[in-house]
């Protein structure tokens, strides 16, 4: 999964938090225990004895340490009974002491003998699709939402049976998508459908824990040009150019400029080279592609990408009837 540095450091915040709470949560039920019931000192005490003793035994001899450290475990297994027992008589529950992490597994330390726990891949997912759902309308633009009978049907491929098609094909590239998924131009007359499609395959991917980027190409462009030259921090261009699934919106809707054209090739190269994959959404025929952008990028995308052609009447203007 390709996360942003901010993702990753807002997961490793949390789970420096949760790790927190549960050792100052363990801390004040000992205070509490020690306080209703002084002989779990004394208890412990010997418990501390006996783990210092086992340090030191490492340095004896092989033979010798072997003994001494099976009977410093009896000393401190005994000890961890009898402090089970005063909390049991003292009305404490016997687990009471116990550091209460939220994942048992890495005790919130999000890595298990050096691989990523799934705590860990849990919470770069939620907030990744938080972070979609509080830039844009996720909840409201799902697979399960988009009506077919706003789409005319007939005789033959009407727009309805062809934007079955679309949604079915959709919907499979989201359910089985990977990171050597294909890239897809969903092009067509402004209003059929495209962002609803483009933000439900997004939301569907985030939730399969993979890393999405969703922008328009005007905001995109804007950023990389800002950041580009100074006119704010950022980094954008690296984590466009790195995410599982980068979608771009309307494309073609920006102010088309040198450094938009530029951009545009970096973005479409650099992201084909790595067999990474991109969404267009675009108002744009492919011929229109063609004369807005050079030949080198208009090539690669119709020639690499998966087209998917929208069909219909503008549904906005249907629902304002």
């Amino acid at each position: 999964m390709a996360y942003n540095k901010e993702t990753y450091k807002k997961a490793e915040q949390e789970l420096a938090q949760r790790r927190s709470r549960a050792l100052a949560e363990r801390e004040e039920h000992h205070r509490i225990a020690v306080e209703a019931v002084p002989e779990i000192l004394e208890v412990e005490e010997r418990m501390s004895s006996a783990g210092l003793a086992t340090i030191k035994a490492l340095g004896m001899g092989a033979a010798d340490a072997k003994e001494y450290i099976k009977k410093l475990s009896k000393i401190n297994l005994s000890a961890q009974a009898q402090r089970k027992l005063l909390l049991k008589n003292g009305g404490f529950p016997v687990d009471w002491l116990d550091v209460r992490y939220s994942c048992k597994k890495c005790e919130d330390k999000g890595y298990v003998n050096g691989l990523m726990c799934d705590c860990f891949k849990e919470l770069l997912t939620s907030i990744e699709y938080e972070k979609l759902c509080s830039k844009l309308p996720v909840n409201d633009c799902r697979f399960e939402n988009f009506k077919l009978d706003y789409y005319p049907d007939g005789v033959g491929t009407s727009p309805r049976k062809r934007m079955e098609s679309v949604l079915n094909y959709c919907k499979t590239y989201a359910v089985d998508f990977n990171r050597k998924s294909s890239s897809l131009l969903l092009y067509g007359h402004t209003g059929l459908g495209k962002t609803h499609l483009s933000l439900a395959i997004a939301g569907r991917v985030v939730e399969a824990g993979y890393g999405v980027i969703y922008s328009s190409a005007q905001n995109l462009f804007n950023k990389l040009e800002k950041e580009k030259f100074g006119r704010s921090d950022g980094n954008t261009e690296e984590n466009i150019l790195n995410c599982d699934l980068l979608i771009i919106d309307d494309l073609g809707a920006e102010f088309t400029t040198q450094f938009t054209i530029s951009s545009l090739y970096n973005i479409v190269n650099s992201r084909g080279l790595e067999d990474k994959s991109t969404i267009i959404s675009t108002n744009l025929s492919p011929e229109q592609l063609l004369s807005t952008y050079s030949e080198r990028i208009a090539s690669r995308i119709l020639n690499n990408y998966t087209l998917l052609r929208f069909d219909g009447t503008d549904i906005r203007q249907i629902k304002t009837r």
